[in-house]
């Protein structure tokens, strides 16, 4: 046993030293790391001359293949150019850190979406392919002219001393706006009360760029009112912006009250002056009211007297109020009327303005045989009063002797085809026809024929009524 004991403890130390004599090997060397490049665009741009420009960069640690790869640009999605790395003039871009600035032979025209991409195909290895991609909006908008348009605004809504509504409009468009069919609507609470064109309101006939102008129309206020304003060019005629053609606003008008106008003028059987009288305003005029009445023809005072109303005058035009004057004024051959009229208390008429008529008359005698026929030719021009409507009325009437004899009047414009329909009857004839503003203005001849349609001689007067 310890034998044995002596042989195994030998057999170790001949173990020990074999291993003692085995040489120890250093461990393996790492592997060197691959430097790779790193292509990317940093930008593009146009030149002076509308020209893509791309900057390629290189910001990897690797140099980039020489002729490997390509730049390719597209435009709005689409393929424009494509070219070779390797035939870019200069080639410092391959080498790290390295950048070139290349202008590619696109040439852009307006704005459009850019696409520049390197090595499209992948055939560099990089460190990142994400960043070979660059897109950018290049160019600029086409320039389209732009029509030169008118702009017809309304900037303001007041109400002038005599409670006329005053609108001013202005043209803050590139060319002149002809006034002449333009059209002015008024509505008053949600009620249309008024239509005027333009030119009725206006004597110019065009407003010039960013030029203004104030038109005051005929209409009156009398109370509180929502007033709503709009304003049309001539049918067919564009502007730049019509979203500025209305303006709303709230304006106080004339307290409530009777407002007496001198609503017309006639002539007794006998040729002598009869004034007609009426309530434009929303309160009746009570009767024992003593108004002051001035008559001038020819412009000399013919009569001045106090009145004293017998009867109420009824709102809203309610009733007429006829008066003859103390003294009789006769007319006779041209004669320019003017009566005026004004309350002996303030709170008996709430306007003046309108206290005023002018008109003017022209009786012709006239003797017409057995079926005979005689013409008889009037003219007039009348200025336009500022603020009064589109029309004037001309009235005609003839008066003869004998009511059962029948006469035809014919009334016509020289130059036109058309005249005002022809009326015929008894004693008295009358005839009321309205005139555009336009032609009051001009120095208009106007025909009338009366025709005699008995068997016997007839006798009697035409009586003419203009502005």
């Amino acid at each position: 046993m310890f034998k044995g004991a002596i042989t195994i403890f030998a057999f170790s130390i001949f173990l020990f030293s074999c291993a003692a004599q085995v040489t120890t090997q250093p461990p393996p060397a790492p592997p060197q790391p691959v430097l790779l490049p790193d292509l990317t665009i940093s930008n593009i741009s146009l030149t002076e001359t509308e020209k893509v420009e791309v900057m390629i960069s290189n910001i990897g640690k690797g140099s980039a293949p020489y002729r490997v790869g390509s730049l390719v640009i597209y435009v709005d999605g689409h393929l424009r150019w494509k070219d070779s790395l390797g035939a870019l003039p200069d080639q410092t871009f391959l080498q790290p850190g390295g950048f070139v600035l290349y202008t590619t032979p696109v040439e852009l025209v307006g704005r459009h979406e850019v696409q520049a991409v390197v090595d499209n195909e992948e055939r560099i290895v990089e460190e990142n392919e994400i960043n070979n991609v660059f897109i950018k909006v290049l160019g600029k908008e086409k320039s389209v002219a732009k029509p030169l348009l008118p702009d017809l605004a309304i900037t303001d809504l007041f109400l002038n001393p005599q409670r006329k509504l005053a609108v001013t409009i202005a043209n803050i468009g590139d060319t002149p706006v002809p006034l002449g069919g333009g059209n002015l609507k008024i509505i008053v609470d949600g009620a249309l009360k008024g239509s005027y064109t333009l030119g009725s309101l206006s004597d110019q006939s065009f407003l010039p760029m960013k030029g203004s102008l104030t038109l005051t129309t005929p209409l009156t206020l009398v109370g509180r009112h929502e007033i709503d304003v709009h304003v049309d060019l001539t049918h067919g005629m564009k502007e730049s912006n019509d979203e500025n053609n209305s303006l709303k606003k709230i304006l106080d008008g004339f307290p409530l009250g009777p407002d007496i106008v001198v609503k017309d003028l006639d002539l007794t059987e006998d040729l002598e002056l009869m004034i007609i009288l009426s309530n434009a305003g929303e309160v009746d005029l009570r009767r024992s009211v003593t108004f002051r009445i001035r008559i001038l023809v020819n412009g000399r005072k013919i009569s001045e007297f106090d009145h004293f109303i017998s009867e109420g005058l009824n709102a809203n035009f309610g009733n007429r109020y006829l008066l003859d004057p103390p003294y009789r004024v006769g007319i006779a051959g041209i004669s320019k009327v003017k009566v005026s009229i004004s309350p002996k208390l303030p709170s008996d008429d709430i306007r003046l303005e309108n206290n005023v008529l002018e008109r003017t008359f022209i009786i012709f005698p006239f003797r017409i045989g057995p079926q005979g026929r005689e013409e008889f030719s009037f003219s007039f021009s009348a200025p336009r009063r500022h603020g009064e409507g589109q029309t004037e009325k001309v009235k005609t009437e003839a008066r003869w002797e004998g009511g059962s004899s029948s006469l035809m009047l014919s009334i016509k414009k020289p130059g036109t085809i058309k005249g005002i329909p022809t009326l015929s009857g008894k004693s008295p004839l009358k005839v009321e026809f309205p005139i555009p503003f336009e032609e009051v203005q001009k120095e208009n001849v106007w025909r009338i024929s009366v025709t005699n349609l008995i068997d016997k001689k007839v006798e009697g007067h035409l009586i003419i009524q203009h502005p």
